[in-house]
């Protein structure tokens, strides 16, 4: 079988069926770009977010020439917090100034902006979405390749020795709030009536022809389940509140959805990916799953982080000493928000079987002080192995903080590509993923940065197993 790679979270079918297409018709392949608003604001906007991609990354040609052949495709509802503004903003700047905000720094199309400025469900969004992707599944436009979705680990192997050309996703979703909670209407249930709404639409999920495989539970704002981790910088915060709920634990509706979720009497388990809860939520959740695998030794449920970077604390308490601000994280080695993962938490997850999902977000990797002395070199090289020294440097502290071979066996990529991230400049889609990978084994060669940490491994088998194998063997053992 040819070299392949793995990206266990991005976002293709979300961006191809929010942003407009390049192309005639919307579509898993092709490019897509963000709307331009000729506007003053519009203008400033769309400078302002320059680190972000106007078109997509993750598109299926991208795939290809990128050479990931497995794909984990995360469906992500909208949340209503990047739409409906602080009111007090859009008084002072004007409604239609904010919507210009909100379309150019999301991504999403300005009829797409409306509709959901309109809806207030985000199940029916989550099954639009779904319904987007089945359907579009199939022979690419140019008729050279396929995609499709598989629906466990056999299935995954049969199709990639079968079709050398196929894109094969495995489905996630990102925010239990898809499941309709999280909006001011639901605000108005009760916990028994809200029970009974996320019980049903659960099931409906689970009955799928393809389940998803596990879902991140919480995202950037309050859902009614459990409490999210600060991730809007200054400018973002201006316009959007995510105060509500934040660094908040379990709710009663949040733990009875967990075990539904989990549950394997009503379908196939969902498994849980704890990115973006907050500390006191991953606190008590990986209590949970401990508790359980303790007293389950033959149903073993693993911790996953699926985009994550590190924060260079040593504990999850110490994380949230300070509160995440830009002075929490400006003098630092990496990005000190307690968002990103502890040494304890790489414990946790190394010792539950679980794995973690590299991001490739500049502005999660490292201290404001970094970014902004990597942004001022002009030679294109020079700047390039900053980059990959920042990505070793928070690839490293997951290895030391285990400080054992099998450390090396919890690590993938969980690039996040067209999840609205500050994309490395060299590294901006799913094409640059094989020079990604040869650009790391160089510097390691080249440089033998932090050897004592390989344990025996050479460069290239330590990204073998980053790139494709951690996450092959993951699906083995979980993906049934």
């Amino acid at each position: 079988m040819e070299e392949f790679y793995v990206d266990i979270h991005c976002h293709p079918t979300m961006r191809a069926f929010n942003t407009t297409p390049l192309a005639k018709n919307r579509n898993l392949w092709d490019k897509t770009q963000t709307d331009f608003v000729p506007t003053r604001v519009g203008k400033w906007a769309w400078k302002a977010s320059k680190d972000v991609s106007k078109h997509s990354q993750s598109n299926f040609y991208n795939c290809v020439e990128g050479k990931t052949r497995i794909v984990f495709d995360s469906l992500y509802p909208i949340e209503k917090g990047f739409i409906n503004f602080k009111k007090s903003h859009e008084f002072i700047v004007g409604k239609k100034a904010m919507d210009t905000l909100g379309v150019t720094a999301s991504g999403i199309s300005v009829e797409r902006f409306k509709e959901y400025k309109a809806s207030s469900d985000y199940f029916s969004e989550l099954l639009s979405q779904y319904n987007f992707l089945v359907s579009n599944l199939g022979e690419s436009p140019c008729g050279k390749y396929k995609s499709r979705i598989a629906k466990n680990y056999t299935d995954l192997i049969e199709a990639l020795n079968a079709d050398s050309n196929s894109v094969n996703i495995v489905l996630s979703i990102e925010g239990a709030h898809a499941f309709g909670c999280g909006t001011r209407d639901t605000e108005l249930l009760s916990v028994e009536e809200l029970k009974a709404k996320l019980k049903k639409n659960i099931e409906a999920v689970k009955k799928w022809e393809y389940p998803p495989f596990f879902i991140t539970f919480a995202h950037h704002f309050w859902n009614q389940l459990c409490g999210h981790a600060t991730t809007l910088k200054n400018a973002a915060k201006i316009a959007c509140d995510q105060s509500k709920g934040l660094d908040l634990g379990f709710t009663e509706l949040g733990e009875f959805v967990l075990e539904e979720l989990l549950s394997t009497k009503n379908g196939k388990r969902i498994l849980i990916d704890t990115r973006h809860m907050s500390v006191n939520a991953r606190i008590h959740y990986f209590n949970y799953v401990k508790k359980h695998n303790q007293n389950n030794p033959n149903d073993l449920i693993p911790l996953i982080s699926s985009h994550s970077a590190v924060n260079g604390f040593n504990t999850l308490s110490e994380s949230v000493v300070l509160k995440d601000n830009s002075k929490k994280k400006k003098h630092t080695t990496y990005c000190a928000w307690s968002l990103n993962i502890s040494a304890e938490e790489v414990v946790a997850i190394h010792e539950s079987g679980g794995i973690a999902g590299v991001i490739l977000d500049k502005g999660r990797h490292c201290g404001i002080n970094i970014l902004k002395n990597i942004d001022k070199i002009t030679d294109l090289e020079t700047k390039k192995e900053a980059f990959v020294k920042m990505i070793c440097d928070n690839i490293f502290f997951y290895i030391s903080s285990v400080n054992k071979k099998t450390a090396w066996d919890v690590l993938t990529i969980g690039s996040d590509f067209d999840g609205v991230i500050t994309h490395f400049d060299c590294y901006d889609e799913m094409s640059k993923l094989p020079e990604l990978k040869k650009d790391i084994v160089n510097y390691l060669t080249k440089t033998n940065y932090k050897k004592e940490l390989w344990f025996n491994y050479s460069p290239t088998e330590l990204m073998d197993k980053l790139f494709t194998q951690n996450a092959m063997d993951f699906l083995k053992r979980n993906f049934k």
